[in-house]
């Protein structure tokens, strides 16, 4: 029963997807565009109700069959419904809260078991999607919103929707139908609705100024946190990483994440965002906390050692300093620092020469990264093109090793967004894949340098979101990093945001002379 209703779920989805995005004349009417957000909606519900287990659901009935619980059911449900009319009343009357709440939320994971599996989730986020959506069709069904949401550039819009839609197809030939329903139902549709609320609200709310300033004060907290834990050497949550460490030669921080790597990327996202911002504000006050704030997020990156993350921050600041003071400028910049910096480490470190100069070393310090990208083509080669499905790359790759390397490996996600892409989805999805990245970048620079701080925070947007694909490189949660999607939707309505022109002096008429 689960099974049928997944793969009526994910193609119902992959249909709506493609009603939203692609610029389609015969689905432009607003009521045939609220069907097909209505029908997504309805598919991640029953993508989400197919990962309950049936024993599960049959508890909770029962349980809900005793008098108590099913009154503090229904006083929790009477409840629930009278918060969200208060947000989405002070939403609707003031918009940036939502992006206050957006900001927030988007790096608070929280562990959640649902069957058998156990997953950091993005609860809060799910939440704040939900007002953010029940907010927007309720403004426009009572007439508080006059404007139908607009839309993003096909460049980018029809990309997404195929390889969207692509991805929820594939579920049908998945090999583990499981991990694709959690793909799609955490991640793929809740962060589509994501990115066209981004786009609906951000006319009507100063969206900018709360996301980042929500990012920087995070960044803040999430480094001051993980200082705390590199001063008294104790980490939270994740034991794999606790018992790492007392075998290590440095402490690594988790901060408020899981994982050290999302607390660099976070990190990195936060002093970006402090340098974009330095560059154009001009207040003492606001360039000394903004300072402060990158100092503080760059200390609680250097406790995470998380490389990539260091990678990423870099490939940020060169995009950005290119169009600060140009080109030929940051080229010399960066090879000078890498000459110098680079011939130091090499020269004065023997760690580092083995590690560039012997391809095992190399391996060993990417901790079975390339082995995990080889296992990935390989999994590719054996359906090229539609690839083994949305989710099948761990299952497939536990598969092609022996029971003593099944023992041995601990991770079998490939680290790596473009590895992974084309080994679930072939050389249709990876074709799709690129030009999804060729249509994102164009959509963030394209015309900025003639936009002023309108152009320059629209090239800075697109810095983090290079530098979050180059991450993924590494790390891979490409797609299922809001801040991938969030992003993009800023990049686009930025690029909506009409600059008004200077208005043409009136001519001036002499009056005429009085004759005496």
């Amino acid at each position: 029963m689960n099974e049928a209703a997944r793969e009526v779920a994910a193609c119902a989805a992959a249909f709506a997807v493609l009603a939203l995005l692609l610029p389609l004349p015969r689905l432009r009417s607003e009521g045939q565009r609220a069907g097909a957000l209505a029908v997504l909606v309805a598919s991640w519900a029953v993508l989400l109700a197919t990962l309950v287990p049936e024993g599960d659901a049959r508890d909770g009935l029962d349980r809900l069959a005793s008098p108590l619980p099913a009154v503090a059911a229904v006083v929790g449900v009477v409840v629930a419904v009278a918060v969200v009319v208060i947000v989405v009343r002070v939403i609707l009357a003031r918009p940036t809260v939502w992006f206050v709440l957006l900001g927030i939320a988007l790096p608070i994971r929280i562990p959640v078991t649902f069957g058998s599996q156990e997953g950091n989730l993005l609860v809060p986020l799910y939440g704040v999607i939900l007002l953010g959506l029940i907010a927007f069709i309720w403004g426009r069904v009572r007439g508080r919103i006059p404007q139908p949401a607009p839309e993003g550039p096909a460049a980018l819009n029809v990309p997404l929707a195929l390889l969207v839609a692509f991805f929820m197809v594939s579920t049908l030939w998945s090999a583990d139908p499981q991990q694709a329903a959690v793909k799609a139902g955490f991640f793929y549709l809740p962060f589509t609705v994501l990115y066209l609320l981004v786009l609906a609200w951000w006319p009507r709310a100063r969206a900018l100024a709360a996301l980042a300033i929500t990012t920087i004060v995070g960044g803040v907290i999430g480094a001051l946190v993980g200082l705390y834990q590199y001063a008294i050497q104790d980490i939270w949550w994740n034991e794999t990483l606790q018992q790492a460490n007392v075998y290590s030669r440095f402490f690594r921080v988790n901060g408020i994440f899981f994982d050290p790597n999302i607390l660099g990327r976070y990190l990195a996202l936060g002093i970006l965002a402090c340098l974009a911002l330095a560059w154009v504000r001009r207040r003492p006050w606001e360039l000394a906390a903004l300072t402060a704030s990158a100092a503080i997020m760059a200390a609680g990156l250097v406790v995470t050692f998380s490389r990539s993350s260091s990678l990423m921050l870099l490939v940020g600041l060169v995009l950005l300093a290119v169009r600060a003071v140009g080109p030929l400028k940051t080229a010399i910049g960066t090879a000078a620092l890498l000459v110098v910096l680079g011939g130091t480490a090499v020269a004065t470190n023997a760690n580092v020469r083995r590690a560039v100069t012997s391809g095992d070393r190399l391996e060993r310090v990417s901790e079975g990264r390339f082995d995990l990208m080889k296992g990935g083509l390989e999994i590719w080669r054996d359906r090229p093109v539609e690839g083994v499905g949305l989710g099948a790359f761990e299952d497939r790759f536990e598969q092609t090793l022996t029971p003593l390397e099944q023992k041995r490996v601990r991770v079998v996600i490939s680290h790596n967004a473009p590895v992974t892409v084309l080994s679930e989805s072939g050389v249709v999805g990876a074709a799709l894949f690129v030009a999804l990245l060729i249509g994102a970048g164009w959509a963030c620079v394209r015309g900025s340098r003639e936009e002023g701080d309108v152009g320059w925070a629209r090239w800075a947007l697109g810095a983090m979101l290079a530098g979050i694909v180059v991450h993924s490189l590494l790390y891979a949660a490409l797609f299922e990093d809001p801040f991938t999607w969030v992003i993009a939707g800023a990049a686009v309505a930025l690029a909506g945001t009409q600059v008004a022109p200077l208005a043409a002096p009136r001519p001036v008429t002499p009056e005429p002379v009085p004759v005496a």
